[in-house]
């Protein structure tokens, strides 16, 4: 039971989490507008498949994390957490170099005017680096209340900049800024519940880990994040070039509704992949995977109808009337959802039954 209890544990906070998302995008896409809210989808897009490389990273730490704590080996994780924050700062100074060297290629390329919402998504990386090696640590130390409450406090937090920003004038810049803002403050509330990461800091110096297999399966969960998260992102970026502002909004709008169906295939692949990384029993690791397909499958089905039958009671909810240009998307994109967390789903068993 401990894959849908810890699932459960996940996925009230996602829950949590996410109502307050979609608080920050109902009041980004009513304050914004539909022509600066698609300007601020498209640079989300941007972002998101920029990230995807911390999300692949953040798979291995979980996976390896959960491997040495069941072998009882803290010492490791502690040379793990060194090894990895050094790399990540190397990755954090070529990230901004790169973002400087191209901004004025990717502003013109999403039809913006300015390269300073470029900048920032720069910096908002750099956070997101960071987070990403404490949410890996802490997923690895199966510590899944610890990580809800987290998900919850950046939410909230990125909430009150949106808002503060927007009252003061920043526009879709000061949106983008909430969220690397949101990002600090997160990383800030984990550390405290990882310092045992260092509890073994005298041994690391002597303790060596092998890091070449831990960055090969980072590659492969790579491979698997790209499909996945180009999917979902980069249809946006399309969308911002070929069609107009509002269309981009109308679609945004959609996306992030239809992203709901999400919610439990990410909460179950998060927890499987500690989870089965530690398992030992290969019968109890098919169990947990078919359990994640059932429920997966049930859920996904169930809200993707949902969308199909009433979408604009959803629309109308969280955007307004002047977004009622979505429903037409948001109709068919439910349907996308349940194959891209099926995907999700039985990419995330895969990969953390490899050795």
């Amino acid at each position: 039971m401990s894959l849908v209890k810890n699932s459960t544990i996940v996925v009230i906070g996602t829950l949590v989490a996410n109502v307050l998302a979609y608080c920050f995008h109902f009041f980004a896409g009513r304050m914004l507008g539909p022509d600066a809210y698609g300007i601020f989808g498209a640079l989300m897009a941007l972002f998101l498949v920029a990230a995807i490389p911390l999300e692949a990273l953040s798979g291995a730490i979980i996976k390896y994390t959960a491997r040495f704590q069941s072998h009882n080996e803290p010492e490791k994780t502690a040379a793990l957490r060194k090894k990895i924050f050094k790399d990540v700062f190397v990755f954090i100074a070529v990230l901004l170099v790169c973002t400087f060297v191209f901004s004025n290629f990717i502003a013109s390329f999403i039809k913006i005017d300015s390269i300073i919402p470029i900048i920032i998504l720069g910096v908002i990386l750099a956070f997101s680096a960071l987070l990403t090696v404490n949410t890996g640590l802490l997923f690895g130390l199966k510590k899944y209340q610890i990580f809800s409450i987290s998900t919850i406090i950046e939410s909230s937090s990125r909430l009150v900049f949106l808002l503060l920003f927007l009252v003061i004038g920043l526009g879709y810049n000061g949106a983008v800024l909430s969220y690397g803002l949101a990002y600090m403050v997160s990383f800030l509330f984990i550390l405290p519940f990882i310092k045992e990461t260092n509890s073994s800091a005298a041994a690391v110096g002597t303790v060596k880990i092998e890091m070449k297999p831990i960055y090969t399966f980072a590659v492969k969960m790579l491979a698997i994040i790209i499909f996945q998260q180009s999917l979902l992102n980069v249809p946006s970026l399309f969308v911002k070039h070929y069609y107009s502002d509002e269309f981009t909004g109308f679609w945004t709008a959609a996306l992030n509704i239809a992203k709901m169906s999400l919610f439990i295939s990410t909460a179950i692949s998060q927890v499987m992949l500690p989870e089965i990384s530690g398992e030992k029993d290969a019968v109890k690791k098919k169990e947990m995977f078919g359990k994640a397909i059932v429920i997966h499958l049930l859920t996904s089905s169930a809200v993707a109808f949902v969308f199909y039958f009433i979408p604009e009671i959803f629309i109308k909810i969280l955007y307004g009337s002047t977004y009622l240009g979505a429903v037409v998307i948001l109709k068919w994109m439910g349907f996308a959802m349940i194959g891209i967390g099926l995907i999700q789903v039985c990419a995330t068993y895969l990969l953390a039954k490899l050795k």
